[in-house]
């Protein structure tokens, strides 16, 4: 994870864990930690290339979404589905996180404005862990929007919780978005051996059928002016809702580096 000539400086309040190796370990308050180092550096020189190489690299990115975020084609950009639920989600909407590609680009192009409204298993999480975090979230905020993002490989994992959320009443909605691959695994082997294994899907599966068939709300669009839509009536059912929204497989995440 960490290059080969990279120091590592981490403060932890916990001395358990001294096996990492570092050149700098501090253990202490993170808090009043980061106080003394903010201290420590004020007055220094600003190292203006290395900033204004990120600004330039970061208005780049941003010119990037926004062009995937307008996009129109069908199969829908997930990107342009992303925007779809941010534009369509209340204020105070918990949005939960559920995928490898799908949610990465959730992670970059959703606008939560406080903590706890937006919510994922983190790096290296498990898929499948979303039905659990969202049904919580709906449970502790019963007037709020509950809006579950799931990639198709990860609803695949906890499905069957759909059943759960019927039955005790739970009316999360839940948006899948289905491309019809391991889009983690397969665009990156792709990108670096020239083909995959094992990272396909069945193309275009009825998981909203899965979710009608438990006695919740489901619902399949494959045009990005249809999502906005079929998020309405959902909400409107009161019920545990799938829509399932055809993805465009080519549609990869970008960037700057892969792991195998």
């Amino acid at each position: 994870v960490f290059a080969d000539d990279a120091r590592l400086i981490y403060v932890d309040v916990d001395d358990h864990r001294k096996h990492r190796p570092a050149q700098v370990a501090i253990y202490g308050n993170v808090k009043s930690a980061l106080a003394e180092l903010a201290a420590a550096v004020e007055g220094a020189p600003a190292r203006r290339s290395w900033l204004d190489s990120l600004r330039e690299a970061e208005t780049g990115a941003r010119r990037r979404d926004e062009s995937m975020t307008r996009s129109d084609s069908s199969p829908v950009h997930p990107a342009r589905l992303i925007s779809e639920v941010d534009r369509f989600a209340d204020p105070d909407a918990v949005i939960v996180g559920d995928g490898g590609d799908f949610v990465s680009f959730a992670g970059r192009l959703l606008e939560r404005r406080k903590p706890g409204l937006w919510i994922d298993p983190g790096p290296f999480g498990c898929l499948g862990s979303g039905p659990g975090y969202a049904m919580a979230a709906k449970l502790a905020r019963p007037d709020r929007q509950v809006i579950l993002l799931s990639g198709d490989g990860a609803f695949g994992f906890s499905a069957m919780e759909f059943d759960t959320m019927v039955r005790h009443r739970i009316p999360v909605v839940c948006v899948v978005g289905n491309n019809g691959i391991w889009a983690l695994e397969k665009h990156p082997m792709q990108s670096m051996l020239g083909t995959s294994v094992a990272a396909d899907l069945g193309p275009n599966t009825r998981y909203d059928k899965v979710v009608e068939a438990l006695g919740g709300y489901g619902e399949m669009v494959d045009r990005p002016e249809e999502v906005r839509p079929a998020l309405e009536r959902a909400f409107k059912s009161g019920a545990p809702a799938c829509i399932n929204v055809i993805c465009d497989p080519n549609a990869e995440y970008p960037r700057s580096s892969v792991l195998m």
